[in-house]
């Protein structure tokens, strides 16, 4: 899937985004089942030709929930900054692919609270065991980011 600048935006306020937000602990979104659904979910969006979120609030063991997110974007800036995507970040005239993101957000994460990395390109996207690992190996990164600094700060 391919959209221009403009298409993307006018997709993003429309009815064309599905979302789907899932409640659960540190130790639950790093399995595989867990990942493999929310993959699933993407794939299923991608071909149905929607954008599309799958959002984990992870139950952190130290302060606040933790964000962690899938979702399609033309560049790495979350869904919902879809504004920050003006013409000094993307020309306006060419089409560009709907790639998947891992974003993660919350206090102490780091200094802006938000880390997102791309998963796949949405031409390459296919839920499959590649996937699954570099998933559950960067949720494993972000959550001991967030509770290492948490811990720090409770100590200072």
């Amino acid at each position: 899937m391919e959209f221009t600048y403009e298409d993307y935006l006018t997709q993003l306020t429309s009815d064309h985004v599905k979302t789907t937000n899932v409640a659960t602990t540190a130790a639950k979104v790093q399995q595989a089942t867990v990942i493999k659904k929310g993959l699933q979910f993407i794939e299923d969006q991608l071909a149905s030709g929607y954008l599309c979120g799958y959002e984990w609030t992870v139950k952190m063991p130290v302060g606040d929930d933790l964000s962690v997110r899938l979702e399609t974007n033309l560049i790495n800036i979350p869904m919902k900054e879809a504004e920050r995507l003006d013409p000094k970040l993307l020309d306006r005239d060419p089409e560009y692919p709907v790639n998947v993101y891992m974003v993660a957000e919350g206090d102490q994460l780091n200094k802006s609270g938000l880390r997102i990395d791309e998963l796949a390109g949405g031409a390459d996207f296919e839920n499959n065991a590649a996937l699954v690992t570099k998933f559950q190996e960067w949720v494993a990164d972000q959550l001991a980011t967030a509770t290492e600094n948490r811990q720090a700060d409770d100590e200072a």
